[in-house]
């Protein structure tokens, strides 16, 4: 091998060598990039379990709301047709009692 040749064989192992720890270091920053990210997701999927499970509380909660609601309206219902009912009958009674009056009213003139 001549001198050129072993200069230049030299000068690309030396390219070669300056390259290869690029990519070394390359690779190295990468993984501390992916390590990063890993533990960022992580953190993410904790939080995002806690949120799963507080929305579930909730739809627990409103489930819950919503029958008491419910039963509360079902009541509510009832009470409105039992109040329809007493003012039927306190109609009923008034016009009875007017008729009565009406009718005790006659007795007394005539008695008179």
């Amino acid at each position: 091998m001549t001198a050129n040749q072993e200069k230049e064989l030299f000068n690309i192992l030396s390219t070669l060598v300056t390259e290869v720890r690029g990519i070394k270091s390359d690779v190295q920053d990468i993984k501390g990039t992916q390590g990063e990210h890993s533990q960022i997701l992580s953190e993410h999927s904790q939080i995002l379990s806690e949120h799963s499970r507080i929305l579930n509380e909730h739809s627990r909660i409103l489930n819950e709301h919503s029958r008491i609601l419910n039963e509360h309206s079902r009541i509510l219902n009832r009470l409105d047709a039992k109040t329809d009912s007493i003012a039927d009958t306190v109609m009923l009674n008034d016009k009875r009692l007017t008729s009565a009056e009406k009718e005790i009213e006659e007795l007394q003139t005539r008695v008179h």
